[in-house]
């Protein structure tokens, strides 16, 4: 009855079935739909599959299985039960020199720290549908194939970003990503803090290499994934002493070619560009990246919150606003649940200065079906128009309260993006996605109208097994960042 369309590799990625091509987000919310016209421009949706020229390639700007750099490099053994379970060891116990001891001493009782870990299987789902009298014309492309690639793209697209910034505190449905999962960790070394600044020198990756070899971790940084603007600053910055050529390559010695490997004192680590980490590019809100998501904010807004209110303490101890930093702001939020984001509500603008912070008292909707909110901030000096605002950070909702309070520190800066170094080493067993059942395509039926549906579904969740030995670079801004927190256009 099912159809498998996607059996993982022993660690080497995937294979998926069909041509490709993709409608992206709209597939999701509206099926196709065969109709007659003749004027090219006018054809969409499935429309646009009706042969009517001699072209009978499909044309397409769209992610391919190449872009799922990180679901690819994973290892992907099966998980055997939806509630998956491991133990981590945080150390082998006992204390410096604590095994000292006289010929017939009593040996100090001491035992290694270990705990018990539970991972959630998630479950990912996309249902797709075509018209009979589609699938029956004569096509540039078969419909169900197309459509079954297109479905497939998503729920991997939906895979790869969560891996990278999944929040199950945020949103309980998804799985918590890599950055949630070294967070909860709860060592400083682990997360390294740009405060802004661009990733164009080998000073922040060797540090985060540092702290994967060292006591405590013991691991070894093998691959650091970064977005294609980070990647061009190190192509054009990097210092041709620290670069390295993969395969025993020759080294290029010249800024602005590619930077596929960083050598550092504690081994070499492989560049992976990956276009599904977030830069300000797509953190712009939700409501204003284009119309199905300005509908889909829309149809949402039964849990936009009822307000947001500011308040602005004399001092903060903890606060990481600099002088430099200081200025006008705005902030912007929305509700969030498995559905996406309803749209916002705009505070008044507020003065913030150095050593300062911001409060802000989120008042929950009057449905509460939201499970949290996502806040925007908008450039320093700027406007309160949501093309100047970018997303700064997402906090959870505390089901039942009228209120949620987050405190802005600028620990998380808005419009930034991140990296990440890990260790994929295969002998360490330091991450892996794993997946309880293989891509399945489940046939439905046609209840009241002449078409072809199906859902397709994929269940698994990223499990961190040595957390210590991962680290995060956030507050990233880019030298070619369009949008800039504390200045520029």
């Amino acid at each position: 009855m099912f159809q498998n369309l996607l059996t993982p590799g022993n660690g080497s990625g995937l294979t998926t079935s069909g041509s490709l091509g993709n409608a992206e987000f709209e597939a999701l919310l509206k099926s196709l739909q065969a109709g007659y016209g003749s004027d090219m421009a006018q054809l969409t949706g499935g429309s646009a599959l009706r042969i009517q020229s001699l072209d009978t390639a499909m044309q397409a700007t769209v992610q391919d299985n190449k872009h799922f750099t990180l679901f690819n490099s994973l290892a992907k053994p099966r998980a055997t039960a939806v509630l998956d379970e491991w133990t981590e060891q945080d150390n082998i116990g006992g204390i410096f020199g604590g095994t000292f001891n006289t010929q017939d001493g009593i040996a100090a009782e001491s035992n290694g720290d270990y705990a018990r870990m539970v991972g959630q299987v998630k479950y990912l789902s996309t249902y797709r549908k075509i018209p009979m009298v589609l699938e029956a014309q004569n096509n540039i492309v078969d419909a169900i194939t197309l459509e079954t690639t297109n479905g497939t793209k998503q729920l991997l697209t939906d895979i790869e970003i969560g891996l990278f910034e999944g929040r199950s505190d945020v949103t309980p449905l998804a799985f918590p990503g890599l950055r949630q999962q070294i967070e909860s960790l709860g060592r400083a070394d682990n997360i390294i803090d740009m405060a802004g600044a661009p990733l164009a020198s080998v000073d922040p990756v060797s540090q985060a290499s540092e702290t994967i070899y060292g006591y405590g971790s013991f691991g070894t940084a093998t691959d650091i994934f970064l977005p294609p603007s980070i990647q061009t600053d190190l192509n054009n910055n990097l210092d041709p002493a620290f670069r390295i050529g993969l395969n025993d390559q020759a080294i290029s010695t010249v800024r602005g070619t590619n930077v596929t490997g960083i050598q550092t004192s504690y081994g070499k680590i492989s560049t992976r560009s990956d276009v599904f980490i977030r830069d300000e590019k797509l953190k712009k809100p939700f409501e204003t990246r284009n119309a199905t998501y300005l509908a889909a904010a829309v149809a949402n807004n039964g849990f936009k919150p009822g307000g947001v209110a500011l308040s602005v303490p004399a001092a903060d101890a903890a606060s990481a606003f600099l002088s430099s930093q200081a200025g006008n702001f705005y902030y912007f939020v929305t509700g969030i649940n498995q559905y996406g984001e309803s749209q916002g509500v705009l505070s008044a603008q507020v003065a913030v200065a150095s050593g300062q912070s911001v409060s802000l008292t989120i008042t929950a909707s009057a449905s509460q079906q939201e499970t949290g909110y996502v806040i925007y901030r908008s450039r320093m000096n700027g406007s309160n128009q949501l093309t100047d605002l970018r997303e700064m950070t997402r906090v959870p909702y505390v089901a039942g309260s009228a209120n949620t309070v987050f405190t802005d520190r600028n620990h998380e800066i808005p419009g930034s993006t991140s990296a990440f170094v890990l260790n994929l080493s295969p002998s360490d067993h330091a991450i892996a996605w794993r997946q309880f059942m293989p891509m399945l395509k489940i046939p439905m039926a046609a209840t009241n109208s002449p078409i072809i549906p199906w859902i397709q579904m994929i269940c698994g969740y990223l499990r961190v097994t040595k957390r210590a030995q991962h680290v995060v670079i956030k507050n990233v801004v880019p030298t070619s960042a369009k949008w800039q927190p504390f200045g520029g256009a």
